[in-house]
């Protein structure tokens, strides 16, 4: 019954176009017609896993431009492999006006978008998030408080205390644990494989993937806004990776948003300027450093967040007798860890505060360990949302949220402190 109801499902679907319409009509016992207006297509996408490169068949993926279901697929459907290279053409065709024409790129500029093995491999390096590293640190510190409490003699105490199992137990966990992050990179090598991103007219062609490749044809009018991204290590290495913001991209976990991979920031910044001049990534050399006065606002939101997570527990412990126990010198290094980890944490993030304004892009920068910096048109702003605390309003500096046409996840964009000018000049720029 199901396989009947399957077969007859497809026997009585139809798809195509009429003019400016892309139609799927479907004459079961309850009829169903769909109406979609080709140029508010945002992207399409070619999918195949495994077994649908062996059988010739693609399963094609529409976003339409619409913010209110931006995060799922609005159309899929699966079609034989030429057929779905057809339609994609058609719908090309339709969404440009004319005809869909390409140019050809000459050797070095095809060379430069494809990324070789070594290059991969560097990006899933560069680009580990930075919870990583703030895992190693954790473990890092409470190794430390063990052993400046005396509750562990060495690390050799710590993996010999009870025996040879013990010993062996703790290896086979280090192993997992070992094993588990270079699952993650290896399934981020897979899911990069063969990445290659390239101008193609007025559209960015994105390819990648191994166990499930991903053909994105994305027209440069949809792009909402530009994302550079430095992980701390990529950071460390003076390199940055690039993202695009775009409706239906990134919905689901096997969707990267990814532009260009991690390189240099001259390289990419190059790269950029071949692939997508609309959006000037160059101008992040030009933002200028935090407004006067924000570094107070800070330390005082640092001393604030010391106050309630240090100070105030430090006091009910001394309180409650525990100071007096063989955990007192336990609890005042954690309490110290603690204290110096959130004046770090302060201190990353004033590092990261950006602001450029310019005559058609505005761009923001912000993060803790991970910088992150957007490029968006003023024409893509729908919504700007500013604050200011009673400090804030004294030291005339805003901070706050604008809001583009993007999936939940991208919508709201934020920055940290930017002046009275400075908030007048996105108010201004909006109503153009």
């Amino acid at each position: 019954l199901v396989t009947g109801y399957q077969f007859l499902v497809w026997r009585k679907t139809w798809i195509y176009m009429d003019g400016t319409a892309f139609i799927i009509e479907r004459n079961t016992l309850n009829r169903k017609k769909n109406t979609y207006s080709i140029a508010h297509i945002s992207n399409i996408n070619m999918e195949q896993n495994l077994f649908e490169l062996l059988v010739h068949t693609c399963r094609l993926k529409l976003d339409m431009e619409n913010a209110s279901d931006a995060d799922s697929t609005d159309i899929s459907i699966l079609l034989s492999l030429q057929k779905a290279e057809e339609l994609k053409s058609q719908l090309l065709s339709g969404s440009q006006g004319g005809e869909h024409t390409s140019f050809a790129m000459d050797g070095k500029q095809a060379e430069s978008s494809y990324a070789s093995f070594p290059e991969i491999l560097s990006h899933c390096i560069c680009s580990l998030p930075g919870y990583y590293l703030v895992f190693l640190g954790c473990l890092t510190g409470v190794l430390l408080l063990l052993l400046s409490a005396g509750e562990v003699g060495s690390l050799s105490d710590l993996l010999y205390e009870e025996g040879e199992g013990s010993f062996f137990m703790k290896m086979f966990a280090a192993a997992i644990f070992i094993f588990t992050y270079g699952y993650q990179i290896i399934k981020r090598l897979m899911a990069f494989y063969h990445f290659t991103a390239y101008r193609q007219g007025n559209d960015i062609i994105i390819h990648y993937g191994f166990f499930r490749k991903q053909d994105y044809t994305i027209p440069v009018g949809r792009i909402h806004a530009l994302r550079i991204v430095q992980p701390p290590i990529a950071r460390l290495m003076g390199r940055a990776e690039a993202r695009i913001v775009c409706i239906g991209i990134g919905d689901s976990e096997e969707e990267l948003t990814q532009l260009s991979l991690c390189r240099k920031k001259e390289d990419l910044f190059q790269c950029l300027a071949g692939i997508l001049p609309e959006f000037p990534a160059s101008s992040l050399n030009h933002m200028r450093r935090p407004p006067k006065h924000a570094g107070k606002l800070y330390a005082c939101s640092c001393l604030c967040w010391i106050g309630i997570c240090c100070l105030l527990p430090y006091a009910v412990t001394i309180s409650l007798g525990f100071m007096e126990t063989q955990w007192d010198t336990f609890l005042l290094y954690a309490y110290l860890w603690l204290g110096g980890f959130l004046v770090l944490y302060s201190l990353l993030r004033y590092s990261c505060i950006g602001f450029y304004g310019e005559s058609a892009h505005v761009l923001f920068s912000g993060g803790s360990l991970t910088k992150t910096a957007m490029v968006i048109p003023y024409s893509h702003i729908q919504h700007l949302c500013v604050r200011q605390n009673p400090l804030s309003r004294y030291y005339g500096l805003y901070r706050g949220n604008v809001y583009i046409l993007a999936s939940v996840v991208n919508r709201e964009v934020g920055f940290s402190y930017i002046t009275e000018g400075e908030k007048d000049l996105l108010v201004l720029k909006m109503k153009k």
